[in-house]
C-alpha cells in the first residue's frame, strides 16, 4: 500500500505558474518540516513552445533534503502539456535525481495519449538497476505532479467544488483522487494574509481501509480571486511513511 501511495500528496505543491501566450512565468516554492526548518527549495519556470500551438514546458530545478533520498539531493524534471481556453492536456514528462557529487541516481519518463485513454511510465534507479515499466489505461481527465496546479485552477475558475481524476504518479502507477472544495479561510504567506479557498486531496483506497483511517489529511490553499494562486501545501510530503510538511511559494 505504500508503494501504491507513493508520491500522492506532493502532487500540487508545484509553485503556481501562468505562462501566458508569448510569455513566460518563473517561481520559487520551498518545503519545510513542522518546525519550520527548510528540507529544500525549487525553482520552476513555465515558457511556451514557439513551435507548437498551445503547447507549453515546465522545468523544476530543486534541491534539498528530499524524503526517500540521503544526504543532499538534486533533481531536474521537464514537463511538456498543451493549454487552451478547452483542455489541459499531458503530453510527455522526464525528470532525474542527482546525488550531492552530481551522480544520477534516479530517471523517470512519462507518456500521454488522450485518444485512447493509455499512458506509459517508467522508473529507473541507477543505482540498484531495478526498473519498473508500465502501461496503464485511464478515464476520464488524467495529471500528473507537474500539472495538478494548473488542473485545480481551472476547477475553481469553472466553480467546480468537487472533482475526481486520474493520477499518474511520479514512481507508483496510476491511482484516482478526489479534489474537494471544503472550506474558505485566512493564510498568511510571505507576511500577506490572503483569502484562499482549502482544497482536501482524498486517494480513493476505500472508505474502509486501515491505511485510509490513520492517513494524514492533506491540503491545499489556492486565492479565492482569480488567477487562483497557489499558496500553501500541508501535509505528507511524499508518501504514507514520509514526515508532514509545509510547501509555500517564496517572495522576491
Amino acid at each position: 500500500m505504500k508503494k501504491i501511495l507513493a508520491a500522492i500528496f506532493v502532487l500540487a505543491a508545484a509553485a503556481a505558474l501562468h505562462a501566458e501566450e508569448g510569455k513566460g512565468a518563473v517561481s520559487r516554492y520551498q518545503c519545510v518540516d513542522l518546525k519550520g526548518d527548510k528540507l529544500w527549495e525549487a525553482a520552476v519556470t513555465t515558457t511556451p513552445i514557439i513551435e507548437e500551438k498551445d503547447g507549453f514546458l515546465t522545468v523544476e530545478e530543486g534541491k534539498g533534503r528530499y524524503h526517500g533520498f540521503k544526504g543532499i539531493t538534486s533533481r531536474r524534471y521537464e514537463m511538456h502539456f498543451i493549454k487552451n481556453k478547452e483542455r489541459l492536456t499531458p503530453v510527455s514528462m522526464s525528470g532525474k535525481v542527482f546525488s550531492e557529487s552530481g551522480k544520477a541516481v534516479l530517471e523517470l519518463t512519462q507518456r500521454f495519449y488522450p485518444d485512447r485513454k493509455e499512458a506509459d511510465y517508467e522508473v529507473r534507479n541507477l543505482l540498484s538497476g531495478k526498473e519498473k515499466k508500465e502501461t496503464v489505461k485511464y478515464e476520464g481527465d488524467i495529471v500528473n505532479s507537474m500539472i495538478m496546479d494548473a488542473y485545480i485552477q481551472r476547477l475553481l475558475e469553472a466553480g467546480v467544488k468537487k472533482k475526481t481524476v486520474y493520477v499518474l504518479s511520479d514512481d507508483a502507477g496510476l491511482y484516482r483522487v478526489t479534489l474537494r472544495v471544503i472550506d474558505k479561510e485566512e493564510v498568511t504567506v510571505n507576511g500577506k494574509a490572503r483569502e484562499a479557498y482549502k482544497i482536501s486531496i482524498d486517494p480513493e483506497i476505500g472508505l474502509l481501509s486501515p491505511v485510509k483511517m490513520f492517513i494524514t489529511k492533506n491540503y491545499e490553499w489556492y486565492s479565492c480571486e482569480p488567477p487562483y494562486e497557489w499558496l500553501k501545501f500541508k501535509g505528507l510530503e511524499s508518501s504514507v511513511d514520509s514526515p508532514v510538511v509545509e510547501m509555500t511559494p517564496l517572495g522576491d
